[in-house]
């Protein structure tokens, strides 16, 4: 009796407050989301910032080696053109001009290099010749200067250029030094040492570069947006530094002088790894008290430089903090969404248990007697309620999904064979690239370019049509195929905007694929090409201009698709550019040649004026006394000696020997110094020749420049004449001083002239009348 009284106090007992099962399954999911959100949030962060410094330190390292392959790139073109010049000189037995010529071309060839020697040892080019050093050097107007380094004031023997070379027997390269009285730049010298065919040592060749060319690199260098590169030597001399990074005396100052800075941090131990020629990433604060992530390596090729980048440490604070705060923005709108989508994915589930709650509940409800009837009735999910639906569902979702997969697997076939087919076309657009890029003359640019399309991409036809300078037909210049010959014989051509694939192409600028050309209304029959099945043709533009059109014809239909036009537009885009890029050479050249021909009409005529307003004669030396003589070469010598080459012209008594060699400014003759030998019968040498025409080089040189610096003297007065003039009359206070002094400094200027200023004005003005 007690235990069914405490059970039915039980029953009557208020139950205790629940929470809703469709609230707490998305509260505890949602808390424990945002909970791992959060730690994911914090960790990502802390990882990132040593990823980023990570990320940094191989970026830099990477950068530092890239400019370091630049500077050394510009010091190995120097050792490879003294090498070259060692070699010329080790394997032939040059004369003085051989010599010379060989200098002069390489520097021609070799636009990097300022200057370059051969340097023989006492008596070995010439058993008369303590020195022998012919040197020849750029000038600002990228001219090539001559001088014979050889004689006691600049004893060659001494400098490091020679020494070091001859004391290692091996290609030595200097530091960097200014070239006072010479080029008047910094500047670098590679050395390499010459013997003769027994091992003995004969010389030193050289090559000298502007050491501007190597700080240009490191004052170039970009390292984020405050970031810097320097540049030291062995000694911690700043060789280079980005601009506007401190005070700094370039070639002058020392890093190690920085390093006592009272803001400079960890400075002191960066330059002891550089001038100890390490390879390392350091954290450390400049002299401007800036924190800076620096990677440092050394430049090598025996310089003793090393190279360094610095990233300020503010800016990687800031993309953390950047990061950090996309972090938690994409944190809570994942959380937001995931609750909304956990929410409601709850309530799907919740629904179809209520109902079964409801049943049971129906069940407990029933009279106690009843009980086993109805628990022996099975609860069955009918067709129409939730749970079935919920499986039927799942099961229509297990077949779209098996569907989708199958489809995914044929798509991704397609996909991969797509991709395949794809980077072997854009392997073989690149590879087309690289070599026509090297091509500089038109016909041969076209040519190849047809060929190597069609080799490597294995079509029926390529044909390179470019628009006449009517813009009216589109004319063949190029193709590949067994018809190419007989094509490019007839003068093949179609009309613009009306024939053909390549006509539709070159109007509109836009490609245009014919999969079958039975089908196609625009494609023309070529009777030349039976064979063609399908076509593509893709515009070569300049600056949405269109030029010119590239037709590749295949034998099978459906060769080509949308792919298609995106490769092979790159393709022609690539050789449109280089189309572009040799026309422009072209017109380069074309523009210098027309420049140096204006130049030689400029000398002449400003020499012409100058010996008219001189009255200058001809000057004879016999030996005892100068003196004047008249112009009397004949016209025909004249005309020969423009050509620039010497003249032996024997007289008409045959009593001499006379030789003519021309004064040559910029390639046009200026004058002409005679050479006469007493006796006719003996000849002019080759060495002779050559000491004539060096001194007659020198000559015109010399009149070049005096000539130049007497205008350059004229323009000069004339301008300080009109200064003091104009300073003298802006002084005077009064208009009738400001006259006098005005009719004062031209009668000065125009030597005793007569000079009047008078005012003009209007009758309707004169208060008088």
């Amino acid at each position: 009796m007690s235990q069914y009284t405490q059970s039915a106090a039980s029953a009557d007992a208020t139950p205790p407050q629940r929470t809703n099962i469709s609230l707490k399954l998305p509260a505890i999911a949602i808390s424990l989301m945002l909970f791992a959100f959060t730690i994911y949030t914090f960790i990502s962060i802390r990882v990132s910032q040593g990823s980023i410094v990570d990320t940094l330190q191989k970026d830099l390292l990477e950068d530092v080696q890239a400019k370091i392959q630049l500077i050394q790139t510009t010091i190995n073109e120097a050792n490879a053109v003294a090498n070259s010049l060692a070699a010329a000189a080790e394997s032939s037995q040059y004369d003085e001009e051989g010599i010379l010529r060989v200098i002069e071309n390489t520097l021609k060839r070799n636009e990097v290099v300022f200057g370059s020697t051969i340097a023989y040892e006492p008596y070995r080019f010439d058993s008369e010749l303590y020195y022998w050093s012919p040197y020849y050097n750029r000038t600002p107007e990228n001219e090539l200067k001559f001088t014979q380094l050889g004689n006691p004031e600049y004893d060659y023997f001494k400098w490091d250029w020679y020494a070091k070379p001859k004391e290692r027997n091996a290609p030595a390269l200097s530091a960097p030094y200014y070239d006072f009285g010479g080029g008047e730049i910094w500047m670098i010298t590679a050395s390499a040492p010459f013997y003769d065919k027994n091992g003995n040592f004969m010389g030193v060749a050289t090559a000298d570069i502007a050491f501007s060319q190597t700080q240009k690199i490191v004052s170039d260098i970009q390292i984020g947006e405050a970031g810097y590169a320097f540049l030291i030597d062995s000694n911690s001399v700043i060789l280079g530094i980005g601009e506007g990074r401190g005070d700094f005396d370039v070639m002058v100052d020392t890093m190690r002088h920085a390093a006592f800075a009272n803001a400079a941090v960890n400075w002191d131990v960066l330059i002891d790894e550089m001038t100890a020629g390490h390879t390392g990433f350091i954290e450390a604060t400049d002299s401007q008290g800036t924190p800076l992530y620096v990677a440092y390596a050394p430049v090598g090729l025996d310089t003793g430089w090393s190279l360094a980048l610095g990233y300020p440490r503010e800016e990687i604070l800031e993309r953390t903090t950047r990061l950090q705060r996309t972090l938690l923005f994409y944190t809570m709108l994942v959380v937001i969404i995931f609750g909304v989508v956990m929410y409601l994915f709850t309530r799907t589930i919740t629904n179809p248990l209520n109902q079964l709650t409801r049943v049971a509940s129906q069940i407990a409800a029933e009279d106690p007697d009843n009980i086993k009837d109805q628990l022996a009735e099975p609860i069955q999910i009918e067709t129409q309620d939730e749970l079935e639906d919920l499986a039927i569902a799942f099961n229509k979702m297990s077949s779209h999904l098996r569907q989708s997969l199958e489809n995914l697997e044929v798509k991704v076939a397609e996909r991969t064979e797509g991709l395949e087919r794809l980077t072997t076309d854009l392997r073989t657009v690149s590879e087309v690239a690289r070599e026509i890029a090297v091509i500089r003359d038109m016909d041969t640019l076209l040519n190849v370019s047809a060929n190597l399309i069609r080799e490597r991409l294995r079509y029926y036809h390529v044909g390179i049509f470019l628009v006449d300078e009517f813009g009216e037909y589109a004319v063949l210049r190029a193709a590949s195929s067994i018809a190419a010959e007989q094509m490019l014989a007839s003068h093949y051509r179609l009309k613009v905007g009306e024939t053909g694939l390549v006509g539709n192409v070159t109007r509109t600028g836009q490609a245009y694929i014919a999969l079958d050309v039975g089908k196609d209304a625009v494609h023309f029959q070529n009777p030349f090409l039976p064979g063609t099945r399908s076509e593509i043709a893709l515009p070569l533009r300049s600056h949405s201009i269109t030029f010119g059109a590239l037709d590749i014809q295949a034998n099978l239909p459906n060769a080509f698709d949308e792919d298609d036009i995106q490769t092979l537009q790159i393709l022609a885009d690539l050789l449109a550019a280089s189309i572009e890029n040799v026309q422009l050479i072209q017109k380069v050249e074309e523009a210098l040649s027309e420049l140096t021909r204006a130049n030689r009409v400029q000398t002449h005529q400003a020499w012409q004026t100058a010996v008219r307003r001189k009255g200058l004669s001809a000057y004879e030396y016999d030996g005892m006394q100068i003196r004047a003589m008249p112009q009397n070469l004949p016209p025909n010598l004249a005309k020969r000696l423009e050509s620039g080459q010497p003249i032996v012209a024997p007289q008409q008594d045959e009593s001499k020997n006379l030789l003519l060699v021309p004064l040559m400014v910029l390639n046009e003759a200026v004058g002409v110094i005679g050479l006469e030998k007493e006796d006719a019968a003996t000849t002019w040498t080759d060495e002779e020749i050559s000491i004539a025409r060096a001194a007659a080089n020198r000559a015109a040189l010399t009149l070049e420049n005096a000539r130049l610096l007497e205008e350059s003297q004229k323009r000069a007065a004339k301008e300080r004449t009109i200064f003091e003039a104009t300073d003298r009359i802006g002084s005077a206070l009064s208009v009738e001083n400001i006259l006098q002094t005005t009719a004062e400094e031209l009668e000065k200027a125009l030597r005793s002239s007569e000079v009047v200023i008078q005012f003009t004005g209007h009758e309707e003005n004169d208060p008088t009348g």
